[in-house]
């Protein structure tokens, strides 16, 4: 929606589009009241040696009823005026000017030139909605460059993360999409990588290794985009900006200024993520090939669970059950006739999780209880974190919808681990017996529903095993509807919709008759190469950070970079 003042008064249209053909916008046109076909051709009224100048004549051409936008060309700032999409209309609008304004002279703009139309637009959408911002149009290969006023400061980008960025921003067409590249010193990004990666709070020797991990990676991966050597997401490496840096990061980055990893073929690809779940990840298990510097090795990472919380599964008397957190029950000191305790609510509106962690989107809260209301504990978990957590229970429909074009059966009642690799990852699941389609082995993490890594055990609620006499075993579904015997003696068929078995040693599990899944692994990332949790308690452990690195990538080097 473009905001222009014409005859004095405010003037606004709204565009639909781009089209690729002027065919293509005459259809989307055709029996819209009021619409007109706009396009690439203008006419330039002028060019000036500065920015108020330019103004002034474009202001002289909306008062006479024209648009008319100032626009930013290598040779300095000019006036365009109309947006013909053919020639008959841009000559047309060309005797129009002449009539109203003889003085201004025209000449054709050069559809292959380069140059930005600053113009004023509304925003029909987020918090400032209504409001007019200052708006660019790109043509051909124009760029625009912002710099921080102050040396020491950034620039900031309000859209996506209203970050600040040191160095400067480059704007630009690109694939027919506006592209924001910040471009700023290659060692001064890095420490911004390091606070967006690892916290202040970290030992420095771990920063150093994620220093000279994250300079690898970045020299690597040379101009990946075209336009852009990496993005600020873990699709490459997180990049918050002058929000991700700290003194201790700075620090690292200097004292290791220009270090990187090699193996004899030159730059290695230093992979790294948040947590091994105790054991790195072999190659095979994550893309299914061999790559020489990355093996499976034990790895120190459970400090990530250090100071969790625990949460209770509880049972409420209408049988709803999940996670409450421990610092919202406590014990009434009862048990029920299983010999399981009662736990009451300390405080009002408590939510009642699936899974034992916060999150609104992706676990949220199943049912509330109130202070004072009472419930049965059967179990406990430590709050998922980065080295162990659970997801679910995932109903079997859902869990399908999940699968999509890799699972091809008819309705989904088992789900099991077929085959594992070296560090105990999945690297083949099964549905109904079918094994799942997956592009390459930890692909199953997004397939089955953006799960934290592959070092996983899948817990079925729809399925049990019975232990009868002289140890014999069957395995049976909730559907089938088990006999229940009573200590009474009085037996009957189960109909409810779920069960909760209790095993020799006092555990429950719940058993439902519609298959639910649950998961419980260990690890957070691919797992390939350096653990980041494990590189902070190496350090803790006292090693230095070349000795960290030469730990989570075999047979390799540290060395400077070539200048």
């Amino acid at each position: 929606m473009v905001q222009r003042v014409k005859r004095g008064q405010s003037a606004y249209r709204a565009y639909v589009g781009p089209f690729a053909t002027k065919e293509a916008a005459a259809s989307a046109a055709a029996g819209q009241s009021g619409a007109a076909v706009s396009g690439p051709l203008r006419w330039s009224a002028g060019s000036f040696a500065g920015e108020a100048e330019a103004n002034a004549q474009a202001v002289a051409l909306s008062q006479a009823g024209f648009d008319a936008d100032v626009a930013l060309t290598e040779a300095g700032y000019a006036v365009f005026v109309g947006e013909a999409a053919d020639n008959t209309a841009l000559q047309a609008l060309k005797a129009q000017i002449a009539a109203a304004l003889p003085t201004v002279g025209l000449t054709p703009v050069d559809a292959a030139q380069s140059y930005v139309l600053k113009r004023s637009e509304l925003d029909m959408g987020g918090e400032s909605a209504g409001g007019p911002l200052a708006a660019f149009a790109f043509s051909g290969g124009a760029k625009l460059w912002a710099a921080a006023a102050d040396a020491q400061g950034g620039v900031t980008v309000r859209e996506r993360f209203d970050r600040a960025y040191r160095g400067g921003i480059e704007l630009s067409r690109f694939n027919g999409k506006l592209a924001v590249v910040n471009e700023l010193p290659f060692e001064q990004y890095l420490v911004s990588v390091l606070g967006s990666e690892m916290s202040k709070e970290w030992p420095l020797e771990a920063l150093k290794a994620q220093a000279v991990a994250a300079r690898t990676f970045a020299l690597k991966q040379g101009i990946k985009y075209q336009i852009a050597h990496v993005t600020d997401t873990t699709t490459d490496q997180a990049y918050k900006g002058v929000a991700g840096e700290f003194a201790a990061a700075q620090q690292a980055v200097q004292a290791t200024q220009g270090e990187v990893v090699v193996d004899k073929n030159g730059l290695i690809n230093p992979l790294y993520y948040s947590n091994a779940g105790g054991m790195t990840a072999a190659p095979t298990e994550v893309w299914g090939n061999e790559v020489a510097y990355l093996q499976s090795q034990k790895s120190p990472d459970e400090g990530a669970q250090a100071g969790k919380k625990v949460w209770y599964r509880i049972v409420l008397p209408n049988g709803n059950t999940g996670y409450i957190h421990s610092d919202y029950a406590r014990a009434t000191g009862q048990k029920n006739p299983a010999g399981l305790p009662y736990y009451e609510s300390t405080a009002t509106g408590v939510s009642v999780r699936p899974a034992p962690y916060v999150d609104n989107a992706t676990n949220p809260g199943a049912f509330k209880v109130d202070i004072g209301d009472r419930f049965v504990v059967i179990g406990q978990e430590v709050e998922s974190n980065a080295y162990s957590w659970i997801r679910g229970p995932y109903d079997a429909t859902k869990v399908k919808e999940k699968l999509g074009a890799s699972y091809t059966g008819g309705a989904l009642n088992r789900l099991e681990v077929s085959k594992r690799g070296a560090s105990g990852r999945a690297i083949e699941v099964t549905a109904n017996g079918q094994p799942l389609k997956a592009a390459y082995p930890d692909s199953l993490r997004t397939m089955l529903g953006g799960l934290p890594s592959t070092r996983f055990d899948i817990e079925e609620t729809g399925r049990y095993t019975i232990l009868g006499a002289g140890g014999a075993t069957r395995s049976q579904t909730s559907a089938s509807q088990p006999v229940v015997v009573a200590g009474s003696g009085g037996k009957g068929k189960q109909t409810d919709d779920q069960l909760f078995v209790m095993d020799a040693q006092g555990k429950v599990r719940l058993a439902t008759r519609d298959p639910q899944f649950i998961f419980k692994g260990t690890g957070y990332g691919h797992g390939l190469g350096m653990s980041q949790w494990g590189a902070k308690s190496y350090a803790e452990l006292g090693y230095d950070y070349q000795k960290i690195l030469l730990t989570y990538y075999t047979g390799v080097l540290i060395q400077k970079a070539a200048p």
